[in-house]
């Protein structure tokens, strides 16, 4: 009893070495540290607006202050004025109080803004 040819070698199992598998753990960390930062970044005081509300913030990550819906019940203040280029509280009107932001950026200059707010309650 004769069979036909033979049929092809099965593929070769494929070998991850630990420095592919390393090298695929570290991209996928710093993506996901990249998309944290980005996403609760879209909440703090450098996004606010004229007209937003806020609240201290109890993250130690961020800056102190988060933008929240006005209608919610945690909004304490609402910005009145936002003053770019600037660290000078002073800007604010009396009865306002003065929020300073900075931002410390390595290869560019360092920005700063002022959020003058009113209290909400």
């Amino acid at each position: 009893m004769q069979s036909g040819p033979p049929g092809p070698p099965p593929p070769p199992a494929k070998n991850h070495s630990p420095k592919t598998i390393l090298k695929a753990i570290g991209v996928v960390f710093v993506l996901g540290t990249f998309a944290f930062f980005w996403l609760t970044s879209l909440n703090d005081a450098g996004n606010a607006e004229a007209g937003d509300c806020v609240k201290k913030s109890s993250s130690a990550l961020d800056d102190g202050l988060e933008v929240v819906d006005c209608s919610g019940g945690g909004a304490q203040y609402k910005v009145s004025k936002v003053h770019d280029g600037t660290s000078d509280p002073s800007v604010c009107s009396a009865g306002e109080d003065a929020y300073v932001k900075t931002v410390h950026r390595r290869r560019r200059a360092d920005t700063a803004m002022v959020l003058c707010l009113t209290p909400t309650k």
